[in-house]
């Protein structure tokens, strides 16, 4: 009886011994330090969840509320980049790294007005909205295995429609310059307006206008506005969207009331 029980006992010096450890403890403890290769593990992740995401939105063709709310993210992350850079003075050199250069200076000190900043950064994400999805989802060009994550290549996107967006831009901002406003003043006697009254309210409201704001592209369309154009042919005139230019029409209100300009 007595050697039954001792060929029940554990082999001496292993009592103590847990017979499982716990998977943490099987790693070597230098492995749990080690960050080394966690930016590149963490890119991988990103890849394979962008995979996934333009999988499953490549299954409705890119439409409908689940493509509208991952369009919405990108142009948000795009307008914060794309305004950033424009702001801080580096857009330029970001098209010429991507190939894009040979871009004209713009006008001193035109990227310190917020409202060329809104308009630029806007018009370059919309446009670069439309032919992501046109020119690379729906024709599969995003391709993870050239580790650029959606939204790298989102910005790439924007980099090439900015090029066009800000030529278009420099081209009418020089066209403004030349307008004189004399010009503008001429076109309230042409007829936008009738009768006394009001030609005196805009008149006084064009005069302040002219006063106030120095960006002669803001003046012109401000001027316009007084005068009864709609945005849609203010847009029209200044070679934007009439989203734009309800927009600026906007900002420069708040700014003039600011001033103490009513």
């Amino acid at each position: 009886m007595e050697h039954d029980l001792d060929e029940q006992r554990p082999p001496a010096g292993l009592s103590d011994v847990p017979v499982q450890q716990s998977e943490e403890a099987q790693v070597p403890e230098i492995w749990l330090h080690d960050n080394t290769n966690q930016a590149e593990a963490d890119r991988v992740d990103r890849l394979a969840a962008d995979l996934d995401l333009v999988n499953s939105l490549a299954l409705r063709r890119f439409e409908g509320p689940d493509y509208d709310l991952f369009a919405h993210e990108l142009a948000k992350y795009g307008l914060a980049v794309i305004s950033g850079w424009i702001r801080r003075g580096l857009i330029m050199a970001r098209c010429r790294e991507r190939g894009f250069g040979g871009l004209p200076e713009p006008p001193l000190g035109a990227f310190d007005d917020p409202d060329v900043v809104e308009e630029l950064a806007g018009e370059t994400v919309g446009k670069a909205l439309y032919h992501f999805r046109q020119d690379v989802l729906l024709k599969g060009k995003w391709d993870p295995r050239r580790r650029a994550s959606l939204r790298t290549y989102f910005i790439g996107q924007c980099l090439i429609r900015f090029s066009n967006v800000y030529r278009q831009w420099l081209k009418t901002e020089q066209r403004q310059h030349i307008l004189a406003d004399h010009d503008t003043l001429d076109a309230v006697e042409r007829g936008f307006i009738t009768g006394p009254e009001q030609r005196l309210v805009v008149q006084s409201e064009v005069e302040r206008a002219i006063k106030a704001i120095s960006n002669p592209r803001v003046r012109h369309a401000v001027l316009l506005h007084a005068m009864g154009m709609p945005h849609r042919e203010i847009g029209e005139e200044l070679g934007i969207s009439d989203k734009a230019v309800e927009r600026m029409i906007a900002n420069e209100r708040t700014r003039m009331t600011n001033r103490g300009i009513r």
